[in-house]
């Protein structure tokens, strides 16, 4: 009993590994959206938005979009992460490796009420919208650029 026990507690520990490395890649790839977008938009600014800037301002958009494309990717991942961490908590429930306790269900419940309005809030629209955001501000700069 002790070794199988000991196999799903593996199984769920690499689980939040990889949920963990989920979040951490999202947050990496959203800097780096950032720090593209904040050097092309010196660029194009520096320029004063000529002709030859458009083409920068669509690949701000561009990056915006794929931004949004693995911020949602890596939401996904780490949503199937935690969902299978949650089967295998069952499981150690289960085989009594860990106890049944309505205790963890209160203290969510004190945690929303304290929070709420920000517990509603989802991490991953906060993210994407972040990427949209900057997928919308290039298409700004474009329009600026054709128009000038």
């Amino acid at each position: 009993m002790a070794e199988s026990s000991d196999v799903v507690l593996a199984y769920w520990n690499e689980h939040r590994q990889q949920l963990r490395q989920s979040e951490t890649q999202r947050a990496t790839m959203t800097n780096f959206v950032l720090v593209i977008t904040a050097a092309l938009s010196g660029l194009i600014i520096q320029q004063r938005f000529t002709a030859a800037t458009i083409s920068l301002g669509i690949l701000i958009t561009v990056f915006g979009l794929f931004g949004a494309v693995i911020a949602t990717k890596y939401h996904e991942r780490a949503a199937y992460h935690l969902s299978q961490a949650r089967a295998l908590t069952t499981t150690l429930k289960e085989i009594n490796v860990l106890p049944d306790t309505p205790t963890i269900v209160e203290f969510r419940h004190t945690h929303y009420d304290a929070y709420p309005i920000m517990h509603r809030i989802r991490l991953h629209w906060l993210w994407t919208g972040l990427n949209l955001a900057i997928a919308l501000y290039g298409t700004t700069l474009t329009v600026i650029a054709i128009a000038s």
